[in-house]
């Protein structure tokens, strides 16, 4: 297993190289002079010969394969570089957001998971009736719904028509903030995961070892805890592994519309200013999260499913 975490690593190298590639490529092309981002807006009309002070300073005018060369030499040390403009670290940047943005995605996976498990259990073992058709269809409203429209709607709905929930923000941490927030980010990934867990739980529904049980005599919470759900989650924790990476790296929108100062946040903020060292460093922050929760998340295969070995 050491070895196969290991290999997998390394195979990541490639992926976070290209990544890294795009990105560069991406804030290239866009139209404008990334050294206004340098510069304080309050400034106005800036000196033509201040610009070309700025380029130099920051390498800005060297052709794209020499400052990339650079940026990845820089990385390879350990130097994610500096926040234009207010010249802080970018892995400082990015740390200092880190708290909040996995506070959000931990109590989003936590109630889209249990939500969804529950939902996808409860219509599978109750297939057909007029409760399975009910809990698909508000399945597939969590599915489609957009989660800025679902934030908008909770936050007029909890926060201003009730008052019962702080509508944006942090605050001191506390958890009444993280409600809006994560029940928005929640609800879009529970529909996904409680389509797919009665997907799972009804193709073993049927399955021999499951009709053998009962034949034996065993009760239905004693099939349903000990045959039927074991064997139905191991699809199922493709899909949690799949959503923690997309909580933390997928909760831009979500962050934007609730103020919340996590790194989606700070991303946004980033593409805006055309801070490109800061958005490389974003970007290669939600690919590593992505890869490494991949990883993990085969690695908990072997445990659930015995049946599974690495080569």
């Amino acid at each position: 297993m050491l070895r196969y975490a290991i290999r997998r690593l390394i195979l990541a190298v490639p992926i976070l190289l290209g990544v890294t590639l795009m990105t560069f490529v991406l804030m290239w092309v866009i139209p404008g002079d990334i050294t206004q981002s340098f510069m304080d807006p309050k400034i106005g009309t800036i000196d033509p010969e201040v610009l070309r002070a700025v380029r130099e300073q920051w390498g800005l005018d060297a052709p794209f394969l020499v400052q990339y060369g650079r940026y990845m030499g820089n990385l390879l040390r350990g130097d994610m570089g500096y926040t234009s403009f207010t010249n802080e670290r970018v892995r400082d940047a990015i740390v200092s957001r880190l708290p909040a943005t996995a506070r959000l995605a931990l109590a989003a996976l936590v109630l889209s998971t249990c939500l969804g498990i529950g939902a996808g259990v409860f219509t599978a073992l109750r297939r057909g009736s007029y409760l399975d058709t009910a809990g698909m269809i508000v399945t597939l409203f969590g599915v489609s719904v957009p989660t800025f429209w679902l934030g908008f709607v909770l936050m007029w709905w909890l926060a201003v028509w009730w008052a019962l929930l702080p509508a944006t923000g942090y605050g001191h941490g506390e958890w009444s903030y993280v409600v809006l927030p994560a029940v928005t980010l929640g609800l879009s990934y529970a529909g996904a995961m409680a389509r797919l867990t009665r997907s799972a739980v009804l193709d073993v529904l049927d399955a021999e070892y499951v009709r053998t049980a009962r034949a034996k005599g065993a009760g239905r919470r004693t099939v349903i805890a000990r045959h039927i759900l074991p064997n139905a989650m191991v699809p199922v924790l493709t899909v949690i592994g799949v959503n923690l990476g997309g909580l933390m790296a997928g909760s831009v929108v979500v962050e934007s519309v609730f103020a919340w100062p996590g790194i989606g946040q700070l991303f946004v903020e980033a593409i805006q200013g055309r801070n490109l060292l800061l958005v490389q460093g974003c970007v290669l922050f939600f690919a590593m999260i992505f890869i490494v929760v991949n990883i993990l998340v085969d690695l908990v295969y072997g445990f659930v499913d015995p049946r599974i070995r690495y080569d």
